[in-house]
């Protein structure tokens, strides 16, 4: 720009700067399927993050159960069953986890 005499000579290099922000912004034709896969790839994580904080809700909420169902119990009984359903409860739910993002 700085060797630009007048305006005819500005435009060329303002075209070719812009097409240069349109390329590097992957907007351009050659990009469509750069940008399709980003997408796609974007959709996935969220739908991921989502399925994931669902399957953590889950595992909380069992733990909350299991312990106050449990208080009830002595400590040997208490221990022994949480382990068994929560291992169980999380077996489970990550079962679902899976069968839900296919």
């Amino acid at each position: 720009m700085e060797a630009a005499k007048d305006l005819d000579d500005l435009l060329p290099a303002h075209e070719k700067y812009l097409s240069s922000i349109v390329g590097k912004s992957l907007l351009g034709e050659q990009s469509q399927t750069i940008r399709k896969s980003l997408f796609v790839l974007f959709e996935l994580i969220l739908r991921f993050r989502s399925h994931a904080d669902r399957l953590y809700e889950g595992i909380y909420e069992l733990q909350i159960r299991t312990k106050e169902s449990g208080r009830g119990r002595n400590k040997t009984q208490e221990s022994s069953s949480w382990i068994s359903e929560g291992r169980k409860a999380i077996t489970q739910r990550a079962g679902e986890f899976l069968q839900s993002m296919s």
